[in-house]
């Protein structure tokens, strides 16, 4: 099979539903209703913390950049980018690449039943090849956030709560309360 490289990419029909992984496709679910609930409410405690001159938050889906060969792009649930990073990534890449290629200063994944984005060890090892200071894996059927924070080249575990208030590494003015994302999830 021939890997899909990133000039491939660049003419392929976009998919929302895709990520390329080392240069294969794969296809992704859409998340589930409760997940997006999920997601939504920590954009908006997010977003309500941050000082928009400074960090921007996105939740959606606009692909990651990883690597160009072979390709890799994920589609995280949420990223907060520095604006300047953003502004710098705008600046440095084409019109037509639609890809982030900056370093989101925390990156995070809502886990579901199915595990859609494949086994956990090679998402992480994806994030930590960009070097990305914090993951949050949230596990709402737990309910359980896991934080990873990048050290010696690879994402080690930090913290794992169901509740209680987390604060990013990179925002330390910043405090999540994981009962209102549960409560936002239905747990």
């Amino acid at each position: 099979m021939r890997l899909i490289t990133y000039e491939d990419s660049l003419t392929m029909p976009e998919n929302k539903l895709e990520e390329i992984v080392h240069g294969e496709s794969r296809i992704i679910p859409p998340v589930h209703k409760r997940h997006a609930y999920l997601v939504r409410e920590l954009s908006m405690r997010l977003q309500a913390q941050v000082d928009p001159r400074e960090h921007y938050v996105i939740a959606g889906r606009p692909g990651l950049g990883i690597e160009r060969v072979p390709l890799t792009y994920r589609i995280p649930n949420l990223m907060v980018f520095r604006t300047e990073a953003l502004r710098r990534d705008r600046a440095e890449t084409a019109d037509n690449d639609p890809y982030i290629w900056a370093i989101p200063e925390l990156l995070v994944e809502c886990l579901s039943p199915a595990n859609s984005k494949g086994p956990i060890q090679e998402l992480l090892a994806d994030y930590a090849r960009i070097a990305a200071p914090e993951v949050w894996l949230l596990d709402p059927n737990l309910p359980q956030l896991t934080s990873y924070r990048y050290e010696s080249g690879a994402l080690k575990p930090w913290l794992t709560t169901e509740s209680g208030q987390v604060t990013p590494l990179l925002l330390p003015n910043v405090a999540v309360g994981m009962a209102e994302l549960w409560e936002a999830f239905g747990a």
